[in-house]
C-alpha cells in the first residue's frame, strides 16, 4: 500500500474531482499531506550529493587542477550553484503533483518526452564506466586477481560490484531506502577521509593561494590541450549530478514522501517487500489555507534538502582540488587510463604512507562504485514511469515489475559498454551529453512550472520573482554554454 498521510483535511466541495492538464490522464483532487521534520528530509539531498561525487569530484576537477592550476577553478563554485535552482524546480513539480518532471514533459508534448528519453538512453548506457573506475582502485588495493593486467583487475572488480549492488536492489525491502543508506555511508566515509587528508603540512601550506584561486575568473591556459575540451564541459556538468541524472532527485523525493508524492507508493523488493500502489499519474489540490501551509512547508524542506546536497558536493570538489593543487600539480601527475582513480592515492599516502594509500583507494572505490546503483535505480524509475504514464497496456503489470525489468536491461547494457573503452573516455562521453542535456530540459521545466501548473494551481505555488529570474538566468547559461561548445567543436577551434 502507498505511504498515505493521515491528516484530516478534506478538499473543498466546489473543486472538481479531476482536472485535465496536457496530454495525459487528468490529475486527481487530494489534500497536501503534512510535512516531515527537516532532518528527516535530508536523505535525498545526501543521495544526490553521493551521485554527484562520482566523477567530477574525484577525477576530472582534480585532473584540471593538477594540469592547469588556477585556470578553471574560478568556474567551480558558479557551476556547482547553478544546479541548486534546477533541483528546486524539479522538486516543485513533484511536491505539487506527485508526478515526476518526465511525466510533466509528456503532458507538454509526447514527442518532446520521446526526445528526452532518447537522450537519457544515449547518456546512460556508458556509466558502467563508474564501476570500472572504482574497480581500478580496488584492483590497485588488492592486486587481485593476481596475474591480471590493471584493465583486467578493474573489469573484474567492476563486474563484482555490479553483481553485489544488483542483489541489494533485488533483496532490499524498499529500493529507495537501500540506495539512500548506501549513499549515506559513502558520503560519510569520503568526507571524513578527505577532511582528514587536507590537514597535512604540504596541503595547509598552499591554502592561501589555492583559496584565492576559487574567486570567479576564467582564462585559457597557455598550455591548453584541445583534447581536454570534453573534460572541461564534463566538469561543468558534473559540479553536481548533471545532465538527465539531475531528474533523479524527483524520483527520490517522491519515494521519500515529499508533498503529493506521499500519496504514491514506493518501489519494493519482489522477494522481501510487499507491493505498494503506484498510480500512473498524480494529483492537484484546492486553494485552502491548510494546503498552502503544507505546500510551503514542503518547499522549505526542499530548500533544506537541496542546501545539504549542494553544500556537501561543493565542499567535496573544493577539498579534492585543494589536495590536487598541493600534491599532484607539483609532480605533474594526472588521473587517466586504467589508473584513473589510483594516482590520487598520494592524497592520503603523503600523510600516512601505505596505510593512507590503502584508505584512499577504499574511499575512491566508494566514490565511484556507488554511482552504479544510484544511476541504475534512477534510470529504471525513469523508464518504468514513462511506460506507466504514457501507455495503457503496461499498467496490466505492476510498476515494480517494469522497474526490475529495466534494472535487468540496464545491467546488461552497462556490462557490455564498459568493455568499449577506458573508464575516463566513457565518463567523458557521458559528461558531454550531460552538459548538453541541461540546456535541453531546463526550458521545459520553466514552461512546466511557470505556465502549465499556473493554469490549475493557486498562485502561491509559484516561486518568488527573484527566484524565478535566477532560474531564467541559469537556463540561459546552460543553453548558451551548450551552443558555445557545439560551435567550438564544429568550427574546429579545438580538437573535440
Amino acid at each position: 500500500m502507498a505511504h498515505q498521510d493521515s491528516s484530516p483535511e478534506s478538499p473543498v466541495p466546489t473543486e472538481r474531482a479531476e482536472v485535465a492538464l496536457g496530454a495525459l490522464d487528468p490529475l486527481k483532487l487530494a489534500a497536501v499531506p503534512t510535512v516531515l521534520g527537516l532532518l528527516a528530509c535530508a536523505g535525498p539531498g545526501i543521495l544526490w550529493a553521493a551521485l554527484a561525487q562520482g566523477s567530477g569530484e574525484l577525477i576530472w576537477w582534480p585532473y584540471l587542477t593538477a594540469k592547469y592550476g588556477a585556470a578553471f577553478l574560478g568556474l567551480l563554485i558558479p557551476a556547482a550553484l547553478l544546479q541548486y535552482w534546477v533541483n528546486i524546480e524539479i522538486c516543485r513539480y513533484v511536491v505539487a503533483t506527485g508526478e515526476n518532471p518526465l511525466t510533466g514533459f509528456s503532458r507538454m508534448s509526447r514527442w518532446y518526452a520521446y526526445l528526452i528519453m532518447a537522450g537519457i538512453v544515449i547518456e546512460n548506457i556508458w556509466f558502467g564506466a563508474y564501476a570500472v573506475a572504482g574497480g581500478t582502485a580496488l584492483g590497485a588495493l588488492t592486486g587481485f586477481p593476481m596475474g591480471f593486467t590493471p584493465k583486467g583487475q578493474a573489469l573484474f572488480w567492476g563486474y563484482l560490484t555490479i553483481l553485489i549492488y544488483l542483489l541489494v536492489l533485488i533483496f532490499g525491502k524498499v529500493a529507495y531506502s537501500m540506495v539512500e543508506r548506501i549513499s549515506m555511508v559513502v558520503v560519510f566515509t569520503t568526507m571524513v577521509g578527505i577532511i582528514a587528508a587536507v590537514f597535512q603540512p604540504k596541503v595547509t601550506a598552499v591554502a592561501p593561494e589555492f583559496w584565492a584561486s576559487l574567486l570567479p575568473h576564467f582564462s585559457w591556459p597557455a598550455d591548453w590541450d584541445g583534447a581536454d575540451l570534453k573534460i572541461l564541459v564534463t566538469c561543468i556538468a558534473y559540479a553536481g549530478a548533471g545532465g538527465f541524472g539531475q531528474l533523479f532527485i524527483g524520483y527520490w523525493i517522491r519515494d521519500k514522501g515529499f508533498g503529493m508524492g506521499k500519496l504514491i507508493g514506493r518501489v519494493t523488493s519482489p522477494v522481501t517487500g510487499q507491493a505498494e500502489a503506484i498510480p500512473a499519474t498524480g494529483y492537484y489540490f484546492a486553494d485552502t489555507p491548510e494546503n498552502k501551509r503544507h505546500f510551503l512547508g514542503w518547499m522549505r524542506a526542499v530548500h533544506f534538502m537541496n542546501i545539504v546536497g549542494v553544500l556537501l558536493n561543493t565542499l567535496t570538489i573544493i577539498l579534492m582540488c585543494w589536495l590536487a593543487w598541493a600534491l599532484l600539480m607539483p609532480t605533474g601527475k594526472v588521473p587517466k587510463g586504467y589508473e584513473i582513480a589510483v594516482v590520487q592515492s598520494v592524497f592520503f599516502e603523503t600523510a600516512w604512507g601505505p596505510i593512507g594509500k590503502a584508505l584512499f583507494l577504499i574511499v575512491a572505490a566508494a566514490f565511484l562504485c556507488d554511482v552504479w546503483i544510484q544511476l541504475t535505480d534512477g534510470w529504471s524509475r525513469v523508464f518504468a514511469d514513462f511506460l506507466y504514464a504514457n501507455f495503457q497496456r503496461p499498467r496490466k503489470k505492476h510498476f515494480r515489475f517494469w522497474y526490475f525489468v529495466f534494472v535487468g536491461v540496464f545491467t546488461v547494457l552497462t556490462s557490455v559498454t564498459m568493455l568499449m573503452g577506458q573508464p575516463g573516455q566513457l565518463i567523458a562521453i557521458r559528461g558531454v551529453i550531460s552538459f548538453l542535456a541541461m540546456g535541453l530540459f531546463c526550458p521545459a521545466l520553466i514552461y512546466l512550472n511557470y505556465h502549465m501548473l499556473a493554469r490549475i494551481f493557486p498562485r502561491w505555488i509559484q516561486p518568488h520573482p527573484i527566484n524565478r529570474l535566477i532560474m531564467y538566468f541559469v537556463t540561459v547559461c546552460y543553453v548558451g554554454l551548450g551552443l558555445f561548445y557545439l560551435y567550438l567543436v564544429f568550427s574546429g577551434a579545438f580538437e573535440a
